[in-house]
């Protein structure tokens, strides 16, 4: 299988839990929304927000680190497994009191702190999960990455729906997403089991020791990452309280959801970039570009049309009450523009072991973030919030960029998105022409006006029409050596 089509079968595998999965959150925080009303959806995506940032700790960063080394070098995949898990094992131990005692400290209601302390349970399994994953992406084999978070997520939403329609309510439903994580986990040892040809059950204290010393760059990174993507909620719900974060939730879930497509490309070209640095900086450019090209094409239209028709949206997931969170939609769907971007450029950093320099940014990402918080949310309660997660991720965006056009290459942002936007205007203006027609087929409209200007526009170039193509076609020569090839 040549590299165009194993990244776009590896993309379908990501979309598979990549859909599949914000949809069953997405159907879970409607019911909660609905079932538990504002405040209730404020207090479980607290508890959400917690588990996510101590998760980030508790794993040290293995994703990308294992990711790398094992798409290097598979014979050592054996071995990361079993000192990565005995790490990992460790650390999310001391990350569940800590998070129990976060917990107790914040002085929440009793519900919710309950939830927050029996959440910190799903720590073990979640870190152990993500050691398995990371090896089955180093060998490419997203289908058993992906099988497991849908697995979990199917379980977490229908016995999860049970649990809210028979009125167990908020710590129940907690107790649902712990085993949905649990399920995840085993499944994910299964997979990954099943790739490695000689597993290891012999824990080297040495290279444990070598793991946790290259580990902290890459902790530092996740942890900075996932404090910036939820410190809003945390901010919000002790400078405004849990319904300001149920209607910023709303709108975040939203917006998360319309991450699904460029998420899963990222995720599958990950492994690509990686191995690309090492063997060929020209194709490691190219994808990189490439990638950045196909993914502001692909989110410029969905931030256009979401701007104009915020309130439909909302009207159609959410009761009337959820309202006022289309105006704090209609900011945060812009941030998807620079996120995607930002992905690419955090993956090329790592590949050209310049990780301390994404870090860099994450940690001034963040501290632009919380200060906009602080200085937004008094003022302007959850739109506040919404502002500064744009203004912070166009600034961590611009910081990136600085670096990897002295240092990596250039990307000309003008050019590749004054097409698309000529194509996203007029789109815009038959969305508002037809505004009162249905609201899927408008979508189905707006698309396909979108995808004609495109065309007539003659955005894609001969290069990309090879690389439709080479869809379709079998693989001629080993991957990533032949110049020949585009990618």
């Amino acid at each position: 299988m040549n590299t165009v089509r194993r990244i776009v079968k590896n993309t379908g595998a990501i979309l598979l839990s990549g859909v599949v999965g914000p949809v069953c959150s997405f159907v879970l925080v409607l019911y909660v929304g609905r079932l538990l009303g504002v405040s209730g959806l404020g207090k479980f995506s607290v508890a959400l927000s917690l588990f996510f940032i101590f998760q980030t700790i508790s794993s040290l960063g293995f994703e990308h680190l294992i990711t790398r080394e094992v798409a290097k070098d598979r014979t050592k995949a054996g071995k990361y497994l079993i000192n990565a898990s005995f790490i990992g094992f460790f650390f999310s131990i001391l990350m569940a009191g800590a998070m129990c005692l976060t917990g107790y400290l914040l002085d929440y209601p009793h519900d919710m702190a309950m939830a927050v302390y029996i959440l910190s349970f799903s720590l073990i399994p979640a870190t152990l999960a993500i050691v398995c994953q990371s090896i089955c992406r180093a060998y490419e084999r997203l289908e058993f990455v992906s099988l497991p978070i849908v697995a979990g997520d199917l379980f977490k939403v229908l016995l999860g729906l049970y649990i809210l329609f028979k009125g167990y309510g908020l710590v129940k439903l907690i107790i649902v997403v712990l085993g949905g994580h649990i399920l995840a986990f085993f499944m994910s040892l299964y997979f990954v089991l099943g790739c490695i040809e000689k597993p290891l059950f012999k824990v080297d204290f040495r290279f444990c020791e070598w793991i946790i010393k290259a580990a902290p760059t890459f902790t530092l990174i996740f942890i900075f990452s996932t404090i910036y993507w939820n410190v809003d909620v945390l901010m919000l719900s002790k400078l405004k309280g849990a319904s300001s974060v149920g209607f910023y939730s709303a709108a975040y879930k939203l917006m998360t959801a319309c991450r699904i497509v460029p998420m899963g490309y990222v995720a599958a070209v990950q492994p690509v970039i990686f191995r690309l640095f090492r063997f060929s900086r020209e194709r490691f450019e190219m994808v990189c570009k490439k990638s950045i090209k196909y993914i502001l094409i692909a989110n410029l239209p969905i931030a256009i049309g979401i701007t104009i028709l915020a309130n439909k949206f909302v009207a159609l997931f959410f009761k009337s009450e959820f309202l006022p969170s289309a105006d704090a939609l209609r900011i945060l769907i812009w941030t998807l523009v620079p996120f995607s971007t930002v992905l690419v450029f955090a993956y090329a950093l790592i590949a050209s072991n310049n990780q301390r320099i994404d870090l860099r940014v994450n940690i001034i990402g963040l501290i632009c973030n919380v200060s906009l918080n602080l200085l937004l949310i008094p003022k302007l309660d959850f739109l506040g919030a919404a502002i500064a997660t744009f203004v912070s991720i166009c600034l961590f965006l611009g910081l990136q960029y600085s670096f990897i056009s002295k240092n990596l290459f250039r990307v000309n942002f003008i050019q590749i998105v004054g097409k698309p936007i000529i194509s996203g205007v007029m789109m815009g203006m038959i969305i508002l022409l037809f505004r009162q027609v249905n609201l899927l087929m408008l979508v189905f409209i707006s698309a396909l006006v979108y995808l004609f200007f495109l065309l007539v526009l003659r955005t894609f170039s001969q290069t990309d029409i090879q690389l439709f193509r080479r869809l379709w076609e079998r693989e001629r020569g080993p991957s990533f050596v032949t110049k020949s090839e585009v990618l």
